[in-house]
């Protein structure tokens, strides 16, 4: 899967710090268009006092990922009647920032708030929850006061298909662990969402050196992106164990098998 630092949760610190540069410069001349800076964006247009950006994700090109949803942080402009009684200001009712996909028809309101800290800035975030079709993206974000200010920005997102395999992150026991508790569980983590239908049984199994299966339940979740098969009976002692996620395991939603077989042992205590 590719992968963007885009996506990750900015600070609040370092998201006020780029709102606040943003709004320098788009106080500074020239009168051209400073919405955000990801390339290709377009501000506008925009009505009365409105304003709109877009900060993340930005780059320097078009923006490409293979991930089915995204998510957008930005600034818009502070409507009057916001008030700043704290650090975190009120926004009047009415106010909202909203976005809108063309190319899928996906829509729903962000989250604004008003950051008093310093300088007051009207940030907006939506969370992961863009949904992406394949191809070009076009995503409007949309802030209005409701007493006929709006400001918009507009940001173009490729979405390309996933065809990279999950990997295994992490199993716990580590491979070649001793003294393993014979009421212990083997928790492992993937790269990725996981198809949850595809992690069961049949796919993540435990046996021990003479290739005997032991018995056990497997659950999936899918938030911390984790499965745990659980024996159905103590372990034995001093015993190697050999944990195996097979290929059978696929991502979601592009159902991309992991490309081999993956394994490790351990040894419980005498």
């Amino acid at each position: 899967m590719i992968r963007n630092n885009y996506f990750k949760h900015a600070s609040r610190s370092v998201f006020t710090l780029l709102l606040f540069l943003l709004m320098l410069l788009g106080s500074c001349g020239g009168g051209g268009d400073t919405g955000g800076s990801t390339i290709p964006s377009t501000e506008g247009p925009n009505i009365g006092s409105g304003r709109a950006w877009v900060v993340e994700p930005s780059n320097t090109g078009r923006y490409q990922t293979d991930r089915s949803t995204v998510r957008l942080q930005g600034g818009s402009f502070t409507p009057d009647g916001a008030t700043c009684p704290t650090w975190t200001g009120v926004l009047p009712p009415g106010y909202t920032v909203t976005w809108y996909n063309s190319l899928n028809g996906a829509s729903a309101a962000a989250q604004a708030s008003l950051n008093c800290l310093v300088v007051v800035i009207t940030g907006w975030d939506t969370g992961d929850f863009v949904p992406l079709a394949i191809g070009d993206n076009t995503i409007t974000v949309t802030a209005d006061d409701g007493a006929g200010n709006i400001g918009r920005d507009t940001i173009i997102i490729t979405r390309v298909p996933d065809t990279t395999p999950p990997t295994v992150a992490w199993v716990l026991p580590v491979n070649g662990s001793v003294d393993v508790g014979i009421n212990s569980y083997v928790e492992v983590a993937f790269s990725e969402v996981m198809d949850r239908t595809t992690i069961n049984a049949a796919t993540l199994t435990l046996t021990d050196s003479a290739g005997n299966p032991v018995p056990a339940t497997v659950t999936y979740d899918s938030f911390l992106l984790r499965a745990t098969l659980t024996p159905s009976m103590l372990l034995s002692l001093g015993t190697m164990y050999y944990f195996t996620v097979s290929t059978g395991v696929r991502d979601a939603p592009a159902g991309n098998p992991i490309a081999i077989p993956f394994q490790v042992s351990f040894t419980t205590h005498l």
